[in-house]
């Protein structure tokens, strides 16, 4: 008998629990007027007045967004059908009389990115409606919500095309065309977001975590497959840098690439806690390629702030004012240094890259911004009266937290740095407990150094600027406000984005010589440079690669779209000789050759994953000449038993340098890889207890501007004098900041039936 009780009872929570949620559905076949219909059966009211709403502002965005003004014919009416008296109140929300009665609610929603609506919408933040195309579900910007009922399921089913796929963190519940999803509450709700196209998917393991890669590009150029080799190496480092796994067990990147509509205003992406959306414009995938990197780095860091680390502000987010936390430093800010500090740490990118990154942080937050405001003020305000200052936060609030990582390194002698604070903090707090806004700076600086506490005191909560200097000094780098050096030039020309989404000369009344022969004019969409497609998504790296392969007197062409006198436009070349000229560098940051070893210990710490494996100082000569740096390597690893100078040997390699052989095995050669910090753990004991002499017998060099392939042929003997082995070491170079590095080496050994050549080998 109890064991009945128990089962009514089950079976009554059961219905009335399948009452108590809100039950959505979309048809994405029935498209009118480019709007969709969206259908509500609504959960049980006990008001009898109630407000409808949609999202004034989200998560993530710091902007108003005003999602209700897309939003049109409201009607609810009750179980028989009859219309119930419903009032538009403001721009989100609509009062409903009658409310116990309400059965059912239908609107319809309007495509943003198509509307003429003046909006502030960020388009990754934006929805789009494409029949037998695409469909962009930004929930926010398609679901309202009652305001007495955020914390109930949400059921969302759609019909959609066939063949049609629905990317999303979410699981889907599939019957026919019709998907299904369940949500815990609004803030799952809008967490969401879902994009249903035609497939084009990867999905790839990394450990415990599944990661679905998804792209909807028009026009082919990008595949998901580029893009999931594109993210493994990076998404691998961040298992690393976050201390061995990644902290979700799926994830869903969801890009929408741009050819259809009209060019993104601001393109970009928008973090979620399962996913990122990105909405860029489409061109050719390895154009893309380090935009792509940098983006998707910053948005998956967002996953520890602010998702795991944060304030109520953020946990208890109001949908419908725009109440911000004071810690963008730490939202925006640890996160955009974070996905560009991981990329140094792991081989990803060059130390001196790095450094370029942080110097243009520092350029634009001094030239662009107002880099005396307050920044915990501009935090508060970002959304409101400093909405125009916002961009800050990826410029200062990743420059605080660089100075804050070296000055913890500096304090704790190279022992615990901001990754080591933020998992602290993820510990103390995680994802369902919140900080105190007020208190958190107090809360950190218990956890670390007094000193913490004038650091965030000075340059966070005042306006201060931050010493540059001084901090970046305590890991041996020097911070210039102005420096000067000889390079090639595009013309000192201001460069900004057509509305046709290309490169577009902004202004031609400060060009320089070489800008004043190549003939710029104002408002010329540009093209390309020397035959290279450039575009304001990749213009950085081409810009960074045409550069290097400028020589001086040779032609430098630049082919132009002009406008005509009839209004049409001329592809125009234009043509001068590549000219080095002086440059001034603002704000330029740059290793001291020089350093203490309390420097050298926190440089170490900085920028590597396990304080070991990066130069901290690098003789000069040793890399100026391709001659120099093989001597070096000879020179380095050759001498008595004894320590050798790893120090040395390191500073010859590139940060993502390998080095293999292909040695003889049972059953026939094998080719081994390792880098170089592997060579040193291998091999440093035998040197430590035998003599060892390696020296070249051949060389053949073969040359093309700024790399370099090189076969240097070697014998080695173990302190008897005799020559115990040859063979030949194949080590391939690359110039790059001004000094050679080598990027790999690979060595086969000679025997009897693999002789050496004589061309190989000096000549007596």
């Amino acid at each position: 008998m109890r064991r009945l009780i128990m089962a009514v009872l089950l079976c009554s929570s059961l219905q009335i629990f399948a009452q108590d949620k809100y039950s959505y559905s979309v048809n994405l076949n029935e498209i009118k007027d480019d709007k969709l219909t969206v259908t509500l059966r609504a959960p049980k009211i006990t008001r009898s007045s109630v407000t409808f709403s949609f999202p004034k502002i989200i998560p993530g965005t710091y902007r108003i967004a005003d999602y209700g003004k897309f939003i049109h014919n409201v009607k609810a009416t009750d179980q028989s059908g009859k219309e119930l008296t419903v009032k538009k109140t403001s721009d989100n929300t609509w009062q409903i009389s009658n409310a116990t009665k309400v059965s059912t609610i239908t609107y319809d929603v309007e495509d943003i990115w198509d509307s003429d609506t003046p909006n502030e919408i960020y388009p990754m933040a934006g929805t789009n409606i494409e029949a037998g195309k695409n469909f962009v579900i930004n929930t926010p910007g398609f679901f309202g919500y009652f305001d007495n009922l955020r914390d109930i399921p949400f059921e969302l089913s759609f019909e959609r095309p066939a063949g049609f796929y629905a990317a999303t963190p979410l699981k889907p519940v599939t019957t026919g065309n019709t998907d299904k999803f369940m949500v815990d509450n609004a803030d799952h709700l809008y967490d969401s977001p879902i994009m249903f196209s035609v497939p084009d998917t990867t999905t790839v393991h990394l450990g415990n975590t599944e990661v679905l890669i998804a792209v909807y590009s028009p026009k082919k150029q990008v595949q998901s497959r580029f893009i999931a080799q594109l993210l493994t190496n990076m998404l691998q480092a961040t298992a690393k840098y976050l201390g061995g796994k990644l902290p979700v067990d799926k994830y869903a990147f969801i890009f929408y690439f741009n050819s259809e509509q009209r060019p993104f205003k601001t393109p970009g992406a928008l973090e979620h806690n399962y996913s990122s959306f990105y909405s860029l414009p489409e061109a050719p995938q390895q154009a893309l390629a380090a935009t792509i990197m940098d983006i998707a780095a910053h948005e998956f860091f967002h996953i520890v702030t602010p998702l795991t680390i944060s304030s109520r502000e953020v946990k208890e987010f109001n949908f419908n004012k725009a109440i911000l936390s004071k810690h963008l430093w730490l939202y925006e800010g640890s996160t955009e240094y974070a996905s560009d500090h991981v990329q140094v740490r792991y081989g990803l990118n060059t130390p001196q890259q790095f450094l370029d990154k942080l110097s243009g942080k520092i350029r634009n937050s001094k030239t662009i911004f107002n880099d005396k405001l307050t920044f915990t003020e501009l935090s508060v305000e970002a959304a409101g009266k400093h909405s125009a200052q916002f961009g800050n936060v990826y410029e200062k609030g990743a420059l605080i937290s660089a100075c804050l990582d070296i000055y913890l390194l500096h304090l704790s002698g190279g022992a615990y740095d901001l990754t080591k604070l933020k998992h602290d903090l993820s510990v103390k707090f995680g994802r369902n407990a919140a900080f105190d806004d007020d208190k958190l700076f107090d809360i950190i600086t218990e956890m670390t150094y007094p000193e913490v506490r004038d650091f965030f005191r000075k340059y966070v909560e005042s306006n201060e600027s931050i010493p540059y200097e001084t901090f970046f000094a305590m890991a041996g780098v020097k911070y210039s406000p102005v420096a000067t050096r000889m390079d090639f030039s595009l013309g000192g020309v201001p460069l900004g984005a057509s509305p046709d989404g290309n490169l577009m000369v902004t202004d031609d009344s400060k060009l320089n010589e070489f800008g004043k022969k190549l003939g710029y004019k104002r408002a010329d969409e540009i093209i390309s440079f020397n035959d290279t497609r450039v575009t304001p998504v990749n213009a950085d790296a081409i810009i960074a690669k045409v550069k290097t392969q400028m020589k001086e007197g040779e032609p430098f062409r630049v082919k132009v779209a002009r406008k005509n006198a009839s209004g049409g436009k001329d592809t125009v070349i234009l043509q001068a000789p590549a000219t080095k000229i002086e440059v001034k560098e603002e704000h330029k940051l740059e290793f001291m050759p020089d350093i203490s070893i309390k420097q050298a210990t926190v440089r170490q710490a900085w920028l590597t994953a396990d304080g070991k494996g990066l130069a901290l100082t690098t003789n000069r000569a040793d890399v100026a000449e391709i001659d120099n740096i093989i001597k070096a390597l000879y020179d380095v690893i050759s001498g008595d038993p004894g320590q050798r100078n790893w120090e040395r040997f390191r500073s010859l390699f590139s940060p993502a340098a390998y080095m293999g052989a292909s040695v003889q095995a049972p059953g026939g050669s094998r080719f081994v890889t390792f880098t170089p910090e592997e060579y040193i753990r291998r091999n440093d004991p035998m040197f430590l207890k035998e003599s060892f002499r390696e020296k070249e017998i051949g060389r053949t060099i073969n040359q093309f501007g700024n790399i370099a392939q090189v076969f240097t042929s070697y014998e080695y003997d173990l302190g008897n004098g005799k020559a115990k082995q040859r063979g030949i070491n194949s080590v391939q170079l690359v110039k790059d900041q001004g000094r050679w590095w080598i990027v790999n080496i690979i060595w086969q050994e000679e025997n009897k039936d693999l002789p050496i050549p004589s061309t190989y080998l000096f000549q007596k």
